[in-house]
Parts: structure tokens; C-alpha cells; sequence
């Protein structure tokens, strides 16, 4: 039976739509591995797939790295710090994954975009691998507004030229100053002859999301768009509805441990300017002890957005990939706050496309969430519902195994 590894950090944004591909996977006759971080073991055996734990990876170390103690944003030199504390891990896991997949070859591998590691050492092996993109806008391409530029709007091609001229230059200079590590990992440049870039599959890029939400650009050959990927292996405690509606849900996901410190406070704060209104905090977390209820605003440790987002009337977000699309796919409109990373691109392409608005502040965001909830102010919400309906993930991830299957 072909076997297929799929390989991601154990954050809900990365892993579970790469689960929800391997159970694709599974049902269609392949063998699935799955390697991810060890607090993640447990949910992956729970579906059935095999969990291998690295020597190289501690207990807590991918999570350490990623919850930064304050904002990273687009300074380049705090990002600089976040890639130097990944890249002194990257040559131990790269190694310890050649030696294993020497000793048991897979059929091919599926490697997280943020996990490229695992796709530089299927190159060493000559084995076939799919990268996955959970923030497709990452990706570079020679048109279109860039990502980590602060979340701007189109309308101006050259500012877009400049800006991606400097973020090529920026990684060029970052390979040069990294030059010995790069090359233990099999990295010889960060962009092939073609001009693509090296730490994404030469095979097939598939990207987590829809077309039609992003700005025009010219997306790499090899990538496609998958659609909205949701799946939701932990178990948070069992949630019922007992308020009236207007519903509001607000979410950090599971990150932006910073931001989560205040959160509480800044709904609270919300919450007084809009008595009409019932809030639930979910934290994102199946451990969290969440405080107690504070009138109408309700703290949750852990919401399944598959099965209860529905019931909500607007949803308050950092921006996060899951959680928009989560809202697009439920037709609901959200207030988009971001906080970190490519959050505010994802914040001003929801504005864009009619699906919400973006502000800065949860506390003083009242006046904002009255528009939110005026659902005759949102007529796109419909359409972009259909749009992100219309996808088939499984289907068209198995397909693309099939036709790599067929021509390598």
C-alpha cells in the first residue's frame, strides 16, 4: 500500500487542514504518517493516521517560538530573530528526516509551507512532495500587492513593485548571512533558475483558500487553490447556545498569546456601549480555564466552528485564515482586528470584497459592530458563501496525488 507523509507544526491553522487532507488520504487506500509536534500526538492517532515524534523536536519547542511575547508585525529585524531561532532546529529535523525516510520510503510528502524543511529533504531523497499553504498570500509572485506590508489596499502598482523588490532583496541577504546553514539543509538559494521559490514544491502548491477573495496577481504555475480546508481534531467541552440573539463571536485563534491577556477586558469594555449584544470569548484552547461569565460577555476555552458558527450572528477576529474563512463559508460578517503576521492582509481583503470591516480597537469598535450587524449592509456575504462552497478539497488534493503519481 502507498504511503503518503504529510508534515506540519502542531498549530490549528497548519495542522488541521493538513488532517483533513489525510483523511482524504486514508479513505482513498493510502498509508498516512503524519509528523507534527509531540502535544499533537494524541489528536493524530485519534484519526487513525501514524504519529512519529522527532528526537529533534521537544516538548513545547515550535510552540515556544511561535507565541512571541509581543508583536512581530513587519519589523524585519524581530522576524529576523523568529527565522534564526527556527533555522538553528531546521538542519537536526532535516537530517533526522532523511534518515528516517531512507529506512522506510514514502510515496510522496505533504509538507506545510512553514515546514519546508521536510520538502528539501524529500529533494535530497529524489521523493515527490506537495507543499500546502494555509496563508497562500505568502507565496511570491511578480504582480500584486505584497504580503507583510501592513495590509494594503490596491491601487498602486508601482508602491507594489518597489515593495516586492525589496522583500526579494531582503531574502537574498538573509540566505547570504545564513549561507552555511542553508547549504547543510540542501539549500543552495532561496530562488531556483526559473525565479521561483526554493523552499516551495517544484511539483504542486496548494493553497488553502479561494480565488476569489484575493487581489489579482500572477500566481506560480504549479499552485492552485484547494478552497476553504476545515477540520477540528481537539475536543473542546461540550457548548450549547443559551442567549438570545444578536450573537457575537470573538477569537484570537490559537495564537497571540499577548493579545489574549486583554482581550477579556477589551469585551467587556464592548460589551458596555452595547447592551443588546451577548459575546463569547473563545480562547482556542481545549486546556484553558476560561474566567468566569461577566454579564453578557461569556468566556469559552474551545469552539468547533464547523459545528456551532452558524449559530452566531457576527464574528469578531484577529484576521486569521481559519476563522475568516470559517465566517465566509457561514455567510456572516466579521470585524477583522489584526494583531500580527499576515493578519492585516487578510483583514483588508475582507474589507475589500464587502465582508466586513477592519479597526484597530475591540473596546471602542461599537459604532463598527452596529454596521456588522446590519445585515443589509453585507449583499456579498451570499456570494462569497457560494464561492467558498463550490471548492472540493479532498477531491481535488487526491487528484493532484494522482496526476504527480502518474508523471514522476
Amino acid at each position: 500500500m502507498k504511503r503518503i507523509v504529510f508534515v506540519a507544526p502542531p498549530f490549528a491553522g497548519h495542522l488541521n487542514p493538513l488532517m483533513a487532507l489525510a483523511n482524504a488520504a486514508k479513505s482513498a487506500g493510502f498509508e498516512t504518517d503524519v509528523i507534527t509536534g509531540p502535544r499533537k500526538v494524541s489528536t493524530v492517532e485519534r484519526f487513525g493516521h501514524r504519529a512519529i515524534r522527532l528526537r529533534s523536536i521537544g516538548m513545547d519547542t515550535l510552540e515556544s517560538i511561535a507565541n512571541t511575547a509581543e508583536p512581530a508585525r513587519s519589523n524585519p529585524f524581530r522576524l529576523l530573530a523568529q527565522f534564526r531561532q527556527n533555522l538553528r532546529l531546521l538542519p537536526a529535523i532535516g537530517d533526522e528526516l532523511v534518515e528516517l525516510w531512507r529506512s522506510e520510503r514514502p510515496h510522496m510528502i505533504v509538507a506545510d509551507s512553514v515546514a519546508p524543511v521536510a520538502g528539501l529533504a524529500a529533494d535530497r531523497l529524489g521523493i515527490p512532495w506537495i507543499t500546502t499553504a494555509a496563508t497562500p498570500i505568502t507565496i511570491e509572485t511578480r504582480s500584486g500587492i505584497p504580503s507583510y506590508c501592513g495590509g494594503w489596499m490596491p491601487g498602486s502598482p508601482l508602491r507594489d513593485a518597489a515593495s516586492r523588490a525589496v522583500i526579494r532583496t531582503f531574502k537574498q541577504t538573509v540566505a547570504l548571512l545564513f549561507r552555511e546553514e542553508f547549504r547543510r539543509l540542501g539549500l543552495r538559494s532561496v530562488y531556483r533558475e526559473d525565479g521561483s521559490e526554493a523552499i516551495y514544491s517544484p511539483h504542486a502548491i496548494l493553497g488553502f483558500g479561494i480565488s476569489e477573495l484575493e487581489f489579482e496577481c500572477d500566481w506560480p504555475s504549479r499552485f492552485q487553490m484547494l478552497g476553504p480546508v476545515f477540520a477540528t481534531p481537539d475536543q473542546g467541552p461540550p457548548f450549547e447556545f443559551l442567549e438570545p440573539h444578536p450573537r457575537v463571536l470573538v477569537t484570537h485563534g490559537t495564537h497571540l498569546l499577548w493579545a489574549k491577556r486583554t482581550l477579556m477586558d477589551e469585551v467587556r469594555e464592548l460589551s458596555k456601549a452595547m447592551p443588546h449584544v451577548h459575546f463569547f470569548v473563545s480562547f482556542g484552547d481545549p486546556e484553558y480555564k476560561p474566567p468566569e461569565r461577566t454579564g453578557r460577555v461569556r468566556a469559552i476555552s474551545f469552539l468547533d466552528y464547523e459545528r456551532h458558527i452558524e449559530g452566531f450572528d457576527a464574528v469578531i477576529h484577529h484576521g486569521g485564515t481559519g476563522i475568516a474563512y470559517a465566517a465566509i463559508s457561514a455567510g456572516l460578517p466579521c470585524l477583522a482586528v489584526p494583531r500580527d503576521y499576515d493578519q492585516f492582509d487578510y483583514a483588508a481583503r475582507l474589507e475589500y470584497r464587502g465582508l466586513g470591516l477592519r479597526t484597530n480597537s475591540i473596546a471602542r469598535a461599537a459604532p463598527l459592530l452596529e454596521r456588522i450587524l446590519d445585515r443589509t449592509q453585507w449583499p456579498a456575504l451570499a456570494k462569497f458563501r457560494d464561492y467558498a462552497r463550490a471548492y472540493t478539497p479532498g477531491a481535488t488534493f487526491l487528484a493532484t496525488v494522482n496526476r504527480l503519481s502518474q508523471s514522476l
